[in-house]
């Protein structure tokens, strides 16, 4: 087998300073990342909505990232798509209570137009940010020490402090976050690639804002093909803040956890052509 070539950290870095370097390169990118995209969502204030302006605003601030990202080593592929029977059962296991309470809330067909599609849009840039953020970038540098665990974590984390200036933010939603944040993690370990995060992450927010009409994590101005007739069993921050995500979400990681066994640490991780990790 072919020994990747060594990445710059893996050069300039000794062992026991990698993981601060990680840190370093993490932090350093998040934070210009944010900076990025202030700036651009001021170049960018033609587009009046929140939500819209967000979206283009960070998707285009990923670009500054990619210098960074290239510092490390990769813990996964970035296209990958294996396992799409699990990801699918996963998926159908984190909606099914929502469903539930969907049809027993009852739904007023509103409308469709072509505001929907610009806002789908919209939404998939935004989860294709965060994905590439969390799951990506920060997941991949925080992977120190052989074990994955670590940046799954605190990959997780990340991904939880994005959503915590969003309006009606509480306590149990910006955890069930953190629980989501590391079920897309184990989802992209088990396909080997960001495509079914992006994709499970864009339909949470597509069905549960631009469906069913409900709050995503505190943004409530979503064109919805239907409202719901009754009051839904959570607060304005959303299904993400209901006690049924946390049992969904635990059922969903119960599933995975018995297929991802030797896949948490590195060292244990098949290499290939297109899989690399960090040799010591």
């Amino acid at each position: 087998m072919t020994r990747p070539e060594k990445k710059f950290i893996e050069r300039v870095c000794s062992g026991k300073s990698r993981p601060f370097c990680r840190i370093g390169i993490a932090f350093a990118g998040l934070i210009l990342w944010i900076i990025v995209r202030e700036i651009l969502s001021q170049s960018l204030g033609f587009i009046e909505n929140d939500i819209l302006n967000i979206a283009a605003s960070g998707f285009l601030a990923l670009a500054i990232l990619l210098p960074l990202w290239k510092l490390v080593p990769e813990v996964t592929r970035i296209s990958g798509a294996d396992n799409s029977s699990i990801v699918a059962a996963v998926t159908f296991i984190l909606f099914c209570p929502f469903l539930i309470i969907a049809f027993r809330t009852g739904l007023q067909y509103i409308g469709f137009t072509f505001r929907w599609v610009l806002f789908s849009a919209g939404l998939l840039m935004l989860a294709a940010t965060e994905e590439i953020i969390c799951r990506g970038f920060i997941l991949d540098a925080l992977s120190f020490r052989g074990k994955r665990i670590i940046g799954l974590l605190l990959s997780s984390a990340v991904f939880a402090y994005l959503h915590i200036t969003n309006d009606c933010a509480s306590v149990e939603g910006i955890l069930n976050i953190f629980l989501m944040g590391v079920l897309l993690g184990l989802i992209k370990f088990l396909t080997n690639g960001l495509v079914y995060p992006v994709m499970v992450h864009w339909f949470w927010n597509l069905v549960t804002g631009m469906v069913f009409g409900w709050s995503v994590s505190g943004y409530t101005m979503l064109p919805s093909l239907f409202r719901p007739v009754l009051r839904p069993p959570w607060g304005g921050f959303g299904p993400e803040e209901s006690i049924l995500m946390t049992i969904s979400i635990t059922g969903c990681l119960v599933v995975l956890a018995k297929r991802q066994k030797g896949l948490i640490h590195v060292s244990e991780f098949n290499i290939n052509s297109q899989q690399r990790t960090e040799f010591k």
